[in-house]
């Protein structure tokens, strides 16, 4: 018998509130919410407005019971910070460029994989704490941070441009938000 475990960790009081009620509070499609119904601009029609969709788009509730599922507050660094060896996948989405030290990130992670462990990224590089006062913040280009990858010990067995990728996306929207984002897929040697 396998048992699968998946987690995940978030450091914002916000989305740990709002993941909460979804992954234990909510079944499928259950509330319809209306979340453009402030936004005045860029609405081709007065519908586009009060657009309803309904939340949450998957039952969590029919997760079988052999999947452990946690949700980790904190702050990844702290949270993570003294795990060797435990996991086999790190899925990182829209993730790397929260770091304040984008290095010690990658060097976590790589410690967190067993071996032949797997990091899988998409994301842009925003960096979130780039200009803030008193903030560190080191905000480092693609190609380098390739090159920190491999120079930790990774093997790169993917890289690729993921153009158009929406964010807070309303598709009825007269503007589009998306990002140029970059797939890696890393595997621990």
């Amino acid at each position: 018998v396998s048992t699968q475990s998946t987690g995940g960790n978030e450091f914002s009081y916000h989305m740990l509130i709002a993941s909460n009620f979804i992954l234990n509070k909510a079944a499928a499609a259950k509330f319809s919410i209306c979340p453009w119904s402030t936004t005045s601009t860029n609405n081709a029609r007065h519908s586009d407005r009060i657009r309803e969709i309904r939340v949450p788009d998957v039952d969590t509730s029919s997760i079988p019971a052999s999947v452990r599922y946690g949700m980790c507050a904190g702050d990844f660094t702290e949270v993570y910070g003294r795990v060797e060896g435990k996991y086999d996948v790190v899925a990182a989405c829209f993730f790397l460029d929260t770091a304040h030290n984008v290095v010690e990130y990658l060097e976590m992670i790589y410690r967190m994989l067993r071996p032949g462990g797997h990091l899988v990224s998409l994301g842009p590089l925003l960096y979130h704490y780039a200009g803030i006062p008193n903030e560190l913040s080191i905000e480092i280009p693609w190609e380098d941070l390739m090159t920190v990858v491999r120079k930790i010990g990774f093997e790169v067995e993917e890289e690729q441009d993921v153009p158009g990728v929406p964010y807070i996306n309303n598709s009825s929207s007269m503007l589009d938000v998306s990002y140029q984002c970059k797939l890696l897929v890393a595997k621990k040697s």
